[in-house]
C-alpha cells in the first residue's frame, strides 16, 4: 500500500464515521486526487524547500491580548472537524469568532471575563477541585466566572435528534447566552 492509498483510507474512514454521526455528507472521489500523467513520481515526492516570504508586522492591537478575551471555551482535548465547525456557529452567533472567543484545550489558561467550560472532563482538568452541572455557575479565587455546560464532542456523538438531544443543545446555548449577560455584553 502506498502513502496516498493510506491517506485516502483514513479519510474515507473519517468522512463515513461522519456521515454515521450525521455530521455531514461528503465522499470522497479517488479518481480526482491521482498523479498527472506527464509528471514524475520523483517530482511530486521531492520536497520543495522556499525561504518564508516576509511577514508584514503586526501590531500588539491586531493580535487578541489576556485582557482583550470576554470569555473563552475550555475543553480537554483538542476538536474534531464536526466539533470546530460547531462551536464556530456558536461563536459566530454570539458575534465572535474563534480568534477573539478561542476554544483553548492546552497551555495556561488565558485571562477571561468568563470561562465556559465545555464538560466535565473539561472541568476536572481545568478545575480539579470543582463539581458542577450543565447550566452551573461556579466561582473560584481566579477567575470568578465560570459556567459548565455541554462539550460538542457528546452532542455529535448522537446519530438522531431527538427530544432529549435538543433539550442537551437549548440547555447549552441558554448556558453560553447567560455568558454575554453576566459580564455585560
Amino acid at each position: 500500500m502506498n502513502v496516498l492509498d493510506y491517506l485516502l483510507d483514513g479519510v474515507e474512514a473519517e468522512l463515513a464515521l461522519e456521515r454515521e454521526l450525521g455530521v455531514r455528507l461528503v465522499e470522497c472521489d479517488r479518481e480526482l486526487l491521482k498523479p498527472l500523467p506527464n509528471q514524475e513520481v520523483a517530482d511530486v515526492a521531492r520536497p520543495v524547500v522556499e525561504r518564508p516570504a516576509e511577514r508584514p508586522s503586526v501590531r500588539a492591537s491586531d493580535q487578541p491580548t489576556a485582557q482583550q478575551y470576554d470569555f473563552v471555551f475550555l475543553h480537554d482535548k483538542p476538536l474534531t472537524a464536526g466539533g470546530v465547525e460547531m462551536m464556530a456557529k456558536i461563536v459566530g452567533a454570539l458575534g465572535k469568532n474563534l480568534v477573539t472567543a478561542p476554544v483553548v484545550c492546552e497551555g495556561d489558561r488565558p485571562s477571561a471575563k468568563a470561562y465556559i467550560v465545555l464538560g466535565a472532563r473539561a472541568l476536572n482538568k481545568w478545575f480539579p477541585d470543582i463539581k458542577a452541572a450543565p447550566g452551573q455557575w461556579v466561582a473560584v479565587h481566579d477567575a470568578p466566572n465560570i459556567i459548565v455546560t455541554y462539550s460538542p464532542a457528546y452532542i455529535l456523538r448522537f446519530a438522531q435528534v431527538t427530544p432529549a438531544l435538543q433539550k442537551i443543545k437549548k440547555d447549552m446555548w441558554t448556558a453560553i447566552k447567560s455568558v454575554l449577560q453576566r459580564i455585560n455584553l
